[in-house]
C-alpha cells in the first residue's frame, strides 16, 4: 500500500472529519476501493492503481470515473449515489472534507443502503420470497430493454472482442495455476470456453444485428441488487466499456451464477424462467452457459488478485483464496453435465434440526420435502397439525407403522428420482436398516445418496421441543418424554455405511452449511468442510 492510501485510510476512518459527524466509520477494502461507512452516508475512494482492464493512476482519471460512476449507477437507483465530493489538504486542517486546501482525492457519495436491503444478505436471512426474486427479474429485463445500444455499443458484442475478453482471463489467471486453479481445470475451461465461441459465431453475429448488446451494468451479481421499491442496481461498471458493453445475457448471467454460487439454484432458475419466459430456446441456453462460465471464472480472477496485494491480511487472504478455487469449479461445472440426481436423507432424534434443514434447502433446491410426520399422519387419515401424544413405539408410532412410513417415502422417492429430480426425505432414519433401504434405492436408480446427520446438546433439543409444543401448526409429536427412549435406541451413523455423510450442528453457520450442501447437491460441488466424522 503506497504512502497516499495509507494517510487517506487514517484521516478519513476519524469520525471528526465529516461534515455529517457520524458516530463511527468502518473501512472497507476492496481490489480496486476503498469504502468508508460513515452511518448514513458512504464515501468510497478508487485505488491510483493500473490493472491492465483498468487504469486510475492519475487523480484527473480518479475524478473522471468517480464521476462516470454516479451517472452510470443512475441509470438503475434513485436518491443512492449523491454526487462526488473532493478530499483536500490544508496545513491549518490536514486532511479534510471540508474544502480547504488543494484537492488530493475524490470519492463518491453514496446513501448507505441497509443491509437487510442487499439481495445477498437477505437470502441468507431466509428472507426473500419467490415474489421478491420475480420482482428481481421484471426490473432487469425493464433494465435491459430500456438500455442504450447503437453502432458504439454492438461492436462490444463481435466474436473478436468476445475472445478477446475470454482470453485476457486466461493470461491474468496464469499466475495462479496451481494457487487457486488447478491446470487441469485451467486447459479444460479455455479448450470449453474457445470452443464455444468458434462453433457459434455466426449466433454471434446474429445476436449484434438483432440488437441485443447493450449499455448493461455488467457486474451484476447479489450484492449489487437493492431490494427497495422499485428494485434497484448499484456498482456497475464504470471503468472500462467493454465490460460493460455487453449481450444482456452476459449481463443476466452473472446473476444466475452468483444464485447458483451461493446455493439458490431454484431461483436462478426462476429468474431465468421469468426473464426469458418469450425467448427461450438452446441456442439462447447454451449462450447463458457459456456466459455463465465465463462470469464464474471473472469472479475467480478478481479474488485471486487478492493474494498479490501487501496491504490484505492473511486470514483474508486465505478466504480468497478458497472463493477463487470455488468460483473456478462453478466456471468448470456449467460446460460439463450435471451430475446424477441425490437422494437426500436427514438423520437425528426430535428436536435436532432435521425438518428446519430440509424446509431451508428444499427451498433453495425447489424441493418439496417428504416428511414423514405428515406421512404418517396422512396414512392414519389425520390431519398433519393433529397431534396423538402416544407413548413411544406406541399407536401410531409402532415398528409396523414407521415401517409402512419409510415405505410410503421411499415409494415417492423412487417415482421422483426415476424422473431425474433431487429428492429429501426429512425422517429420523434411526435404524441402520432405513438408511441402507435408501442406499439400496439410490444405487438401483444411479442416484448419489446425502445423508444430512443432526446433532444438538441435551439442552438445546429440551428447548426445542418445548417450544415446538406451543406451536398447533407444527406436525410433529416429538417431546421431551419420549427424548432419551430414541436416543436410546438410535444406530449411530458410521463411516462405512457411504461417502454422502454430512453432519450439521448448531456450532456450524447454517448459511454457509446450507450454500455448501445445495452446491454438492445441484452440481457435484465437494462438501469436505462439513463432512466428518467423530473418532
Amino acid at each position: 500500500m503506497n504512502e497516499h492510501v495509507e494517510r487517506l485510510i487514517e484521516a478519513l476512518s476519524d469520525p471528526t472529519i465529516y461534515p455529517h459527524h457520524p458516530d463511527s466509520v468502518r473501512v472497507i477494502q476492496t481490489h480496486i476501493s476503498i469504502v468508508f461507512l460513515a452511518d448514513s452516508l458512504v464515501y468510497k475512494l478508487k485505488k491510483p492503481l493500473s490493472l491492465g482492464f483498468l487504469d486510475f493512476t492519475t487523480l484527473d482519471k480518479r475524478q473522471f470515473y468517480c464521476r462516470q460512476e454516479v451517472e452510470l449507477n443512475s441509470r438503475f437507483s434513485r436518491d443512492i449515489y449523491l454526487g462526488v465530493v473532493p478530499v483536500n489538504e490544508s496545513q491549518e486542517d490536514g486532511i479534510n472534507l471540508n474544502g480547504h486546501g488543494p484537492v488530493i482525492e475524490y470519492a463518491v457519495l453514496m446513501r448507505f443502503v441497509p443491509d437487510e436491503k442487499i439481495l445477498k444478505n437477505a437470502l441468507a436471512q431466509n428472507a426473500v420470497e419467490q415474489t421478491t426474486i420475480d420482482r428481481v427479474a421484471d426490473s432487469i429485463l425493464e433494465y435491459h430493454s430500456k438500455a442504450s445500444g447503437g453502432p458504439r455499443v454492438s461492436i462490444f458484442g463481435a466474436p473478436e472482442v468476445i475472445i478477446q475478453n475470454v482470453l485476457e482471463n486466461f493470461i491474468q489467471t496464469e499466475p495462479f495455476i496451481g494457487k487457486t486453479i488447478p491446470v487441469e481445470t485451467f486447459e479444460f475451461i479455455k479448450r470449453e470456453s474457445l470452443g464455444y465461441l468458434k462453433r457459434n459465431r455466426e449466433f454471434l453475429e446474429e445476436r449484434v444485428k438483432q440488437g441485443h448488446i447493450r449499455d448493461c451494468h455488467g457486474d451484476l451479481h447479489l450484492d449489487h441488487v437493492v431490494l427497495f421499491d422499485p428494485i434497484m442496481l448499484m456498482d456497475c461498471i464504470e471503468f472500462n466499456d467493454r465490460f460493460r458493453y455487453s449481450d444482456c445475457l452476459a449481463d443476466l448471467a452473472f446473476l444466475l451464477m452468483d444464485l447458483d454460487f451461493s446455493g439458490y439454484p431454484a431461483f436462478s432458475n426462476r429468474v431465468l424462467t421469468r426473464y426469458m419466459r418469450d425467448c427461450q430456446d438452446n441456442k439462447s441456453n447454451e449462450l447463458l452457459r457459456f456466459y455463465q462460465s465465463y462470469r464464474a471464472y471473472v469472479r475467480g480472477k478478481v479474488q485471486s488478485f487478492t493474494l498479490n496485494e501487501p496491504e490484505i491480511d492473511e486470514k483474508t487472504r486465505l478466504r480468497s483464496a478458497s472463493i477463487a478455487k470455488d468460483y473456478f469449479t462453478l466456471a468448470r461445472v456449467y460446460f460439463a453435465p450435471r451430475p446424477e440426481p441425490a437422494l437426500v436423507i436427514t438423520c437425528g432424534l426430535m428436536g435436532s434440526g432435521k425438518s428446519f434443514l430440509s424446509s431451508r434447502l428444499g427451498t433453495r433446491l425447489g424441493i418439496d420435502t417428504i416428511r414423514s410426520d405428515v406421512v404418517r399422519k396422512k396414512s392414519f387419515g389425520l390431519e398433519r397439525s393433529e397431534h396423538m401424544l402416544d407413548n413411544y413405539g406406541a399407536g401410531i408410532y409402532t415398528r409396523e407403522s414407521s415401517d409402512r412410513t419409510y415405505g410410503a417415502m421411499l415409494d415417492e422417492a423412487k417415482t421422483r428420482l426415476g424422473e431425474g429430480r433431487h429428492v429429501i426425505l426429512d425422517a429420523s432414519f434411526a435404524q441402520k436398516r432405513l438408511r441402507l433401504q435408501a442406499l439400496n434405492l439410490a444405487k438401483s436408480l444411479d442416484a448419489r445418496l446425502i445423508i444430512i446427520h443432526c446433532e444438538a446438546s441435551d439442552d438445546i433439543i429440551l428447548e426445542r421441543l418445548a417450544a415446538r409444543m406451543k406451536d398447533f401448526e407444527e406436525p410433529s409429536d416429538g417431546r421431551w418424554e419420549l427424548y432419551h427412549s430414541q436416543k436410546t435406541d438410535f444406530e449411530k451413523v458410521n463411516p462405512g455405511e457411504e461417502s454422502g455423510y454430512v453432519r450439521y450442528t448448531p456450532d456450524i453457520d447454517i448459511n454457509t452449511f446450507l450454500t455448501s450442501t445445495a452446491r454438492e447437491i445441484a452440481f457435484g460441488f465437494p462438501n469436505s468442510a462439513c463432512r466428518k466424522f467423530d473418532d
